[in-house]
């Protein structure tokens, strides 16, 4: 079965109209050996702080800058059950196309699912930036290799990366500089 990896069920409802999957399944469509599911946007984000140091639950400037030597990942909570649902449909899943939105976080949102899942199967990409049955049928009729758009993943990663590191750090070194106190996560005086 090949498995078509939606951003989003509204992307994925219009893809599988033309590939004629209509039947209904949990948190997918399936038709004569294709199925499409989707996500809700990022279904995984990268861990907090204390994840990586049990001691970073509680900020403090001289624990500054939080540098992980490795990166960990989440599921979102909010994400479990499509998470799982994707998991179960890639055991059955000879190839997957990656069908998410035409750019770097479209390709990030579902490289991250694959990986996350430990997909080593074939990864191809259906890059369209429409979703009228036209755009679509001729996005189908080119399928890229998924070598060919695996370098916006890892700009993805990076990008995200470098978000967390600027963002963590300055957020903890503004609450314990300038935060009022009690409510804020991690302060202590």
């Amino acid at each position: 079965m090949k498995l078509y990896l939606c951003e989003k069920p509204s992307q994925g409802r219009d893809i599988a109209r033309v590939l004629k999957a209509d039947r209904q399944g949990d948190g997918c469509l399936q038709g004569q050996d294709v199925t499409v599911t989707w996500c809700f946007g990022h279904l995984i984000e990268l861990a907090p702080p204390e994840a990586y140091n049990e001691s970073l639950s509680l900020w403090a400037l001289e624990k500054l800058p939080v540098l992980p030597d490795g990166w960990k990942t989440a599921v979102k909570a909010s994400a479990n059950k499509q998470f799982s649902l994707i998991g179960k449909l890639l055991k059955s899943a000879s190839e997957v196309v990656v069908a998410t939105d035409a750019d770097r976080e479209g390709e990030m949102i579902g490289r991250e699912v694959l990986d996350k899942h430990g997909w080593r199967g074939p990864v191809s990409r259906l890059w369209l930036s429409a979703l009228d049955d036209v755009s679509i049928r001729k996005a189908l009729a080119s399928i890229l290799p998924g070598e060919k758009t695996r370098a916006l993943y890892l700009a993805g990663m990076a990008r995200s990366r470098a978000d967390w590191l600027v963002g963590m750090n300055l957020t903890i070194a503004y609450t314990v500089v300038h935060g009022k106190g009690k409510g804020l996560p991690g302060w202590y005086p």
